[in-house]
């Protein structure tokens, strides 16, 4: 019989097990999401750390970090109820390649600077201390940080020594029982950087990024970077270095591009269609999905302005290409026939679908009453690897707004009548995305 725990987790299986607690895999039943359910017995020692645990991590808030939903207990255990996360660690990741990219290695990097970074900043800072490849889950092009057991708070005086974690993980100071401090996170992001090195293929070692991690390992905290933003700035430094080498004439990096918007209406399908145009005018040879249940396309098919295209056995409609069939458009990845454009619709935070594209248009609405929400769906994507921002409805004041803001472009798509109209305005946006993004 299926076990409902506090009247609305269905447990529908078992995610993990180790000696002082499980972790389940449940469903809300009411919401319909997956939740990954923590449990420790009440008898196990110093179980009052589970507490300090969740309480800690109610209160951050971070792409990177698993949200806190709930925490509950019963006469002989505590749960923590935290968002679940599908994808495995970075040791069972690396462990199922035979090589991995210098680009993953320096994406990961970046990210790991992101999350400490964003600890180590808050009013009262945040020290993990335990940074180790099975602590950090791998999704898509995204990690998140779990196991946040004995992460601290940095008191006047400097962080206590733990006498947990792993000791061949651990920074000198901690083995030592020596103060800590954000340099000891730093030394955390160094092991893993190392680990990574090991399972690059020779042709793309790097002398720079082993200098880059030989710092942030070395055994005198002074001598390591001083924040997380001075390592992430080498670090995409290396990255930029490494983008001058993209071939001559390699001009559409994406394959497999969503296209996705902060609410319904506010214009995904026709900014997707008219890059769909766009890079068929261009010869990059470009078929639209319809992967969202708006039923758009069979309506254009209705409406007889579109036509059935007897080669592809696809909606045609001017250079416009397109389907609803998800196995016609793997077949066209797989025949090597051109890239694809996936108009996901509006954003769910359950949807896994972005996970598996290799780049990201996130469309998004300018009125002030539209700034928030922008801004709240920014930050869970803003770490997605090709995400690039586009304003809708021409406002330009807006795209500057969230450029400033932000630190990065944000594009505004023109104001635009028909989306499978290629006019100089649309040509000149996406000539210019096209440059600036290395597209």
């Amino acid at each position: 019989m299926e076990q409902i725990l506090f009247g609305k987790y269905a447990v529908t299986g078992l995610l993990g097990a180790g000696a002082n607690g499980q972790v389940y895999l449940a469903r809300h039943q009411i919401l319909e999401q997956d939740r990954a359910i923590k449990r420790i017995p009440k008898s196990v020692p110093d179980s009052s750390s589970f507490l300090s645990e969740a309480e800690l991590l109610k209160s951050l808030k971070h792409p990177g970090i698993p949200i806190i939903y709930d925490i509950e207990e019963d006469d002989e255990y505590y749960y923590m109820i935290e968002e679940y996360v599908r994808g495995e660690s970075l040791e069972a990741y690396v462990l199922h390649q035979t090589t991995i990219s210098l680009n993953f290695i320096l994406r990961i990097g970046r990210q790991l600077c992101d999350i400490m970074g964003y600890l180590h900043a808050l009013p009262t800072p945040v020290i993990y201390q335990d940074l180790k490849p099975e602590h950090i889950i791998v999704y898509g092009d995204q990690i998140k940080i779990v196991d946040f057991g004995i992460a601290s708070y940095i008191s006047i005086d400097g962080n206590p020594y733990q006498s947990y974690g792993t000791a061949r993980y651990a920074a000198p100071e901690k083995r030592l029982g020596l103060p800590c401090d954000e340099r000891t996170d730093i030394y955390g992001i160094g092991v893993v950087l190392r680990f990574l090195e090991q399972f690059l293929p020779p042709e793309e070692h790097s002398a720079r990024l082993s200098r880059i991690i030989d710092r942030a390992l070395a055994e005198e905290k002074e001598q390591r970077f001083e924040t997380a933003a001075l390592l992430m700035e080498q670090l995409e430094e290396e990255m930029a270095i490494g983008a001058i080498d993209i071939p001559e004439g390699k001009k559409h990096l994406f394959k497999n591009l969503a296209v996705v918007g902060m609410r319904a209406g506010i214009g995904v399908t026709h900014v997707a269609v008219s890059c769909n145009v766009y890079l068929n005018e261009t010869g990059a040879s470009c078929l639209y999905v319809e992967q969202n249940h708006s039923g758009d396309l069979r309506r254009m098919a209705d409406s007889g302005r579109t036509r059935r295209d007897r080669k592809t056995d696809c909606i045609a409609c001017g250079s416009f290409l397109g389907t609803v069939s998800e196995r016609k458009s793997r077949g066209w990845v797989k025949q090597g026939q051109g890239c694809l454009i996936r108009d996901i619709g509006t954003y769910e935070s359950s949807d896994i679908e972005l996970e598996t594209c290799d780049g990201v248009f996130l469309v998004l609405g300018g009125r002030e009453w539209e700034m928030e929400q922008a801004q709240h769906l920014y930050e869970r994507l803003r770490l997605r690897k090709h995400l690039i921002p586009i304003v809708n409805y021409g406002n330009e004041w807006a795209a500057k707004y969230y450029a400033r803001h932000w630190r990065r472009n944000v594009y505004c798509f023109p104001a635009d009548g028909s989306p499978f109209n290629l006019s100089a305005e649309k040509r000149q946006f996406f000539d210019t995305l096209l440059k600036r993004e290395r597209w």
